[in-house]
C-alpha cells in the first residue's frame, strides 16, 4: 500500500522561516463572526470604519493570504442553508455566522433553515454554532445558482481561560475573547475564570484585558476535548502621542494599534484592540506592557504609518509618540471580461510586489455597477492587482503608485480555465455538500513558483458540490492540478485533504472523484506498566489533536482511507510513532502504543552563584524564540523541529528533570524575567552531565540595529540571532518601516545575526554578519543585504543508484566541510560574515540559486531515503537527521554570465525503520577539487 507522505525538513533556518510565515500570518487569520455589539459604538461619531479580515476556510496548503477587505457593497443575492444534527434531523436556535464584511449573524428556524440577504457574489464562509455541536466553516461560492448549503453538526471542543496577575491571583472582571475561526467574549468570575463552549476546533487567539494591565495574549489549539489557558496580565504604563500628516497636520479618526517589536506575538488587532485618533489627532493607550513596540496607524485618506521603534518599562507613560502617515495613492481602474463587457461585483485585490513572510497583505474592494473600482490610502510602491469574477480570474497586473495615483487599471478577466466533474461515494451516488478545492501541482511541468506566488494573492478556488454532486471550480490558469475533495465538516480541520488528491488538466469537464466515507483510527497511549501518560497531542500528517483523556485513550476521525503514521508526543515520554491503515466507514485500532520515558535530562540553574526557583528551562530539538522570550509562543507547537521542544519550572533549591527526550542532540536553554537567560548549551546523547547540569543565569544583552537594501531601509524582513555555540537555539524579530530591529532579550553570546529574505516555497537567502552580546548591554549591529545578478542552476544526481524523493539544498560563501547533518548546521551557524541560501525541491527538479554575487561558495544537499516522502518527513527528519548525509561541492560563481549550471552527487541515506526513538547513522563526504562552471 502507498505511504501517505509529505515533505520534511530540519535545518535552524527552516525552523524560523516556516515559523515566522506561520505566526505572522497566522495571527491575521480570520475571525469576523458573530459581535453581541459593534465593537466601534463607543469611539464616537467620527471614527473611521475598519477593513475587515476575510473570513476563508484554512487552506491545508497555507496558501492564501490574508486580506485587508473593505466593507461588502450592498447586494441582490440571497444565500440559504440548513443546519443539521444526529440523524440528520433539522436544529432550530443555532447561532449562524456569515463571513460578510461586517458579518452577518443569524438564528436557525426551528426546521434548521436560515438565509442572508444582501449579499453579491463571491465566496462566503459559514459557521453554526449549537448546545448539540458545531458546523464548518465551510466555504460556498455565491452566485445567482448557488444550492442551500447543508451544516451539519459535529462534537465540540471547550475553552476554560483563567487570569491572574503577575503575583498570580485571579483577576476577576477581566475581558476574555476567543479570536479565531469563531469568535466569542466573556468575562472572568471571582476565581479569574471563564468558560467557552460550544467552540468550534481550530486556532485561536485567546486574549485578556482588564483595567490597569495590558492585554495578554496566548494562540490555543483547539480540539473536541477541553482546553485550559492560563492568561497571566502584567501592568502596563499609559502611551500618548499624536497622528501627523507628512506636513505635519494632525489626522482625526485614524485607527492606531500597537505592535510588538521585540515580542512579535502580541500584536494588536485593527478592529479589536485600536483606539481612534481625536480631531487633534492625539491618541492614548492606557496600558502597554514593558518590552519595545511599533504603534500602526491607518486612515483612508493616506498610506499607514509607523511610529518609530518605542521601549517601555511597563510603568513610566510615555508621551509625544509621533505617527507620520506618508501620502497614500488611490488606484482606480475598471473590471470587464473577456470580450470587454464591464463585470460588477468583481473582487479586485491590491498587494505588494514581491511580498516576504511578513507585512501588509492585500487589500480588497468591489467593482461597481460599471465596472470600476477605487483603492484608497495603498502604499507609493511597486504594486499588483488582480481581479476575480464569478467564472473567470485575471493575470496579475503590476500597479506601481510610486509616483502616486495610477488611473486607468484594466483587469480583464480572461483566465478562463475550468476543472468541472462530480464527487460521488463507493456505490457511484453523488454527494451534496462535498468541500472541493484545486491547488497547482509543484511536482508538474510548467508550474512556477511564481505561479504558485500569484496564487496566494488570488486565493485557491473551492466550492461545495450541488445536490447531484457536480463542481466547478473557475479562473483557472492552464497547467496541471490537484483537485482533492472532504466532506465539508472535516474541511476546517484539513484532515479530509490527506489524501494526494487527483491530478487534472485545465478544460477537464468530466473528472469524477469517488469519496470514500471517512475513517477514525482509536487506541491508547500508556508507559509499559500499563499507567496512564497525561495529555498528550495525536499528530496525523500537519495536523495535531490535543488529548486530555485520563486512561490514554484516544480518536481521531475525519479521516480519508489511507496509510497513516500517527506521532504520539507528550511531557514525560519520548515521541512515539506508530503506523496504522485507516479504511472507509471503520475505526482502525493502533492498539496500546507504549512510550518510554526515554532520556531524562536534569540539573540545577543558579544565578550569582544561589539556586534560582521558578526558572523556565527549555529543552528540545529546536529552541524557537523571539527578540523576548525562549518561547515563541506558536499555534499547535510552531514550526515542526519546534514542536517536541518542552519546558518546566525549577523548584525552590533551583533544580529540575525533564523526560521523554529521543536519541537526538537536544538543546537546553534556561531564563528568568527578572535576572536573565543562559547561554544555550548542545548535548549528545550519552554526555555524562546531562542529568547533573549546572546552568547559570547571567543579566540579559540587548541587540538592535538596521538594515539596508542599497541605501534604503529594509522593511519587513525577519532578522534571526542563532547562537554559534548551540545552533538549537535560535531567535528572531521583524524590521519595521524604517527598517530597525531589536531584540530586548538575548543571553550572553556570539550571535550569526541574519536577514532573512524571501519565502519558504521559493527559496530563503541569508545575509549574516557575527556579533558577540555582553550581559547587560545594548550592542548594535547594522546588516545590509544587497542581491546580486548571477543565478546558479544545481542539479542535483544520486550518488550510486541511490533513489530519493525530496532534498534540502544549501548554498554558502566560503568553504563547508560538512559529513553530516549535524556539522552542517554547527558550521552554517558559525559562519559568521556571508551570505547563504536554502532551496527545498523534490529531487530530479532542478534547483536554482538566484541573485548571487561573484565568489567563492560551498553547495550542499541534504537527501531523505525514497521511502520517506510527504507526511513522515518531519518525524523521520527528528529521529535521524543528525546523522544524515551531507553532500558539499565547493564552486566559484563568476561575473558571467548571469545563469550558470553545476551537478552535485547527492548521498542518499538507506531507510532506516522502526517506530523508536533515537538517531540512525550515515555518513557523506564532500567533493573533491573546486568546480568550473558550465557557460
Amino acid at each position: 500500500m502507498k505511504r501517505a507522505t509529505a515533505v520534511g525538513l530540519g535545518i535552524g533556518t527552516v525552523v524560523v522561516a516556516l515559523g515566522a510565515w506561520y505566526l505572522m500570518r497566522g495571527r491575521e487569520t480570520a475571525h469576523d463572526n458573530e459581535q453581541k455589539s459593534d465593537p466601534w459604538a463607543n469611539q464616537g461619531s467620527g471614527a473611521t470604519k475598519p477593513r475587515r479580515t476575510d473570513l476563508a476556510q484554512p487552506n491545508p496548503m497555507g496558501g492564501d493570504l490574508p486580506v485587508l477587505v473593505d466593507d461588502d457593497p450592498a447586494g441582490s443575492l440571497r444565500l440559504e442553508g440548513q443546519v443539521l444534527g444526529d440523524g440528520d434531523k433539522p436544529v432550530g436556535g443555532a447561532v449562524v455566522v456569515l463571513g460578510a464584511n461586517p458579518p452577518k449573524t443569524t438564528k436557525s428556524e426551528d426546521d434548521g433553515s436560515f438565509a442572508f440577504d444582501g449579499l453579491v457574489e463571491r465566496p462566503y464562509t459559514v459557521i453554526a454554532r449549537a448546545p448539540a455541536g458545531v458546523a464548518g466553516p465551510v466555504t460556498a461560492r455565491l452566485t445567482k445558482k448557488t444550492e442551500p448549503v447543508i451544516l451539519h453538526l459535529r462534537p465540540a471542543g471547550t475553552v476554560e481561560v483563567t487570569v491572574v496577575d503577575p503575583s498570580e491571583k485571579p483577576v476577576a472582571n477581566a475581558r476574555v475573547e476567543l479570536r479565531g475561526t469563531d469568535m466569542q467574549q466573556g468575562t472572568s468570575d471571582a476565581k479569574g475564570a471563564a468558560t467557552f463552549q460550544p467552540v468550534i476546533p481550530g486556532y485561536y487567539d485567546v486574549m485578556a484585558s482588564a483595567p490597569g494591565y495590558a492585554q495578554s495574549h496566548a494562540p490555543t489549539r483547539v480540539g473536541e476535548d477541553k482546553v485550559q489557558v492560563t492568561l497571566a496580565l502584567s501592568r502596563g504604563g499609559k502611551v500618548s502621542g499624536k497622528v501627523i500628516d507628512d506636513q505635519g497636520a494632525p489626522v482625526a479618526n485614524a485607527r492606531v494599534v500597537y505592535s510588538g517589536a521585540s515580542d512579535w506575538s502580541t500584536q494588536g488587532d485593527e478592529r479589536l484592540d485600536a483606539v481612534v485618533s481625536a480631531k487633534d489627532g492625539t491618541f492614548a493607550f492606557d496600558a502597554i506592557a514593558a518590552g519595545s513596540w511599533r504603534f500602526v496607524a491607518r486612515h483612508p485618506d493616506h498610506a499607514p504609518g509607523t511610529s518609530a521603534l518605542v521601549t517601555l518599562d511597563g510603568a513610566t507613560a510615555r508621551e509625544n509618540v509621533e505617527i507620520r502617515l506618508p501620502p497614500g495613492a488611490t488606484v482606480r481602474g475598471k473590471v470587464v471580461d473577456a470580450t470587454g463587457n464591464v463585470v460588477a461585483s468583481a473582487r479586485v485585490r491590491v498587494g505588494i510586489q514581491n511580498a516576504g513572510m511578513v507585512g501588509e497583505g492585500p487589500r480588497q474592494v468591489y467593482s461597481d455597477d460599471r465596472g470600476e473600482f477605487i483603492v484608497r490610502g495603498v502604499q507609493r510602491r511597486p504594486l499588483v492587482a488582480i481581479a476575480i469574477g464569478e467564472d473567470a480570474a485575471s493575470d496579475s497586473v503590476n500597479v506601481d503608485t510610486t509616483g502616486g495615483d495610477v488611473n486607468d487599471v484594466i483587469l480583464k478577466l480572461d483566465v478562463t480555465g475550468t476543472i468541472a466533474g462530480i464527487v460521488v461515494d463507493e456505490g457511484g451516488t453523488p454527494l451534496e455538500g462535498v468541500q472541493v478545492s484545486a491547488f497547482p501541482d509543484p511536482r508538474a511541468a510548467g508550474t512556477s513558483k511564481d505561479g504558485m506566488s500569484q496564487w496566494r494573492l488570488r486565493g485557491f478556488p473551492q466550492e461545495l458540490t450541488d445536490a447531484g454532486g457536480h463542481f466547478t471550480l473557475t479562473g483557472l490558469a492552464k497547467g496541471t492540478y490537484r483537485v482533492r475533495a472532504t466532506r465539508s465538516q472535516h474541511a476546517a480541520r484539513g484532515r479530509g485533504f490527506t489524501g494526494e488528491g487527483t491530478a487534472a488538466e485545465t478544460g477537464t469537464k468530466d473528472l469524477r472523484i469517488v469519496l470514500p466515507p471517512e475513517g477514525s483510527v482509536k487506541g491508547k497511549v500508556a508507559f509499559a506498566d500499563g499507567s496512564a501518560v497525561g495529555p498528550f497531542t495525536v499528530s496525523v500528517g500537519f495536523m495535531s489533536q490535543p488529548i486530555a483523556s485520563t486512561d490514554g485513550s484516544f480518536l481521531v476521525d475525519g479521516l480519508s482511507p489511507d496509510h497513516y503514521s500517527l506521532s504520539i508526543r507528550g511531557n514525560g515520554f519520548a515521541p512515539a510513532h506508530a503506523e496504522v491503515d485507516v479504511k472507509g466507514g471503520q475505526v482502525a485500532d493502533a492498539g496500546t502504543i507504549t512510550v518510554e520515558k526515554g532520556r531524562t535530562i536534569g540539573g540545577r540553574v543558579i544565578a550569582n552563584g544561589n539556586p534560582v526557583p521558578n526558572a523556565t528551562v527549555y529543552a528540545g530539538r529546536q529552541i524557537f524564540g523571539n527578540g523576548s522570550t525562549s518561547d515563541a509562543k506558536l499555534p499547535g507547537g510552531g514550526p515542526p523541529m519546534a514542536q517536541n521542544t518542552r519546558h518546566t519550572t525549577t523548584g525552590e533549591d533551583g533544580t529540575f528533570t525533564m523526560s521523554g527526550f529521543g536519541l537526538g542532540d537536544v538543546t537546553i536553554v534556561a531564563e528568568e524575567p527578572n535576572l536573565g537567560r543562559s547561554a544555550g548549551q548542545r548535548l549528545i546523547a550519552g554526555d555524562p552531565n546531562e542529568n547533573n547540569l549546572t546552568i547559570t543565569l547571567l543579566p540579559f544583552g540587548a541587540l538592535h540595529g538596521t538594515l539596508h537594501s542599497g541605501t534604503k531601509p529594509a522593511d519587513s524582513i525577519i532578522v534571526t540571532a542563532q547562537s554559534s555555540t548551540a545552533n538549537g537555539a535560535l531567535y528572531s524579530v521583524a524590521t519595521g518601516p524604517d527598517g530597525t530591529y531589536r531584540f530586548d532579550r538575548l543571553a550572553p553570546d556570539t550571535y550569526k545575526v541574519s536577514a532573512m529574505v524571501g519565502v519558504p516555497m521559493r527559496g530563503m537567502k541569508f545575509y549574516s554578519k557575527s556579533l558577540a552580546v555582553p550581559s547587560g548591554q545594548d550592542v548594535a549591529l547594522d546588516l545590509q543585504y544587497d542581491p546580486g545578478a548571477v543565478t546558479l542552476n544545481v542539479t542535483g544526481v544520486p550518488a550510486k543508484g541511490g533513489k530519493t524523493s525530496f532534498a534540502i539544498f544549501f548554498i554558502a560563501s566560503g568553504s563547508i566541510t560538512a559529513k553530516t547533518n549535524r556539522e552542517l548546521g554547527q558550521q552554517l551557524a558559525a559562519q559568521g560574515q556571508g551570505t547563504s541560501a536554502m532551496n527545498f525541491v523534490p529531487f530530479g527538479k532542478q534547483t536554482q540559486f538566484t541573485e548571487l554575487d561573484p565568489g567563492a561558495y560551498t553547495v550542499c544537499a541534504t537527501a531523505l531515503p525514497s521511502e520517506v516522502g510527504m507526511r513522515d518527513g518531519m518525524e523521520y527528519f527528528d529521529k535521524y537527521g543528525d546523522t544524515l548525509p551531507v553532500s558539499c561541492k565547493p564552486v566559484t560563481v563568476a561575473a558571467t554570465p548571469q545563469e550558470q549550471t553545476m551537478t552535485l552527487e547527492v548521498i542518499v541515506p538507506p531507510y532506516q525503520g522502526g517506530t523508536g526513538s533515537g538517531s540512525g547513522s550515515g555518513s557523506g563526504s564532500g567533493s573533491g577539487s573546486q568546480t568550473k562552471l558550465s557557460q
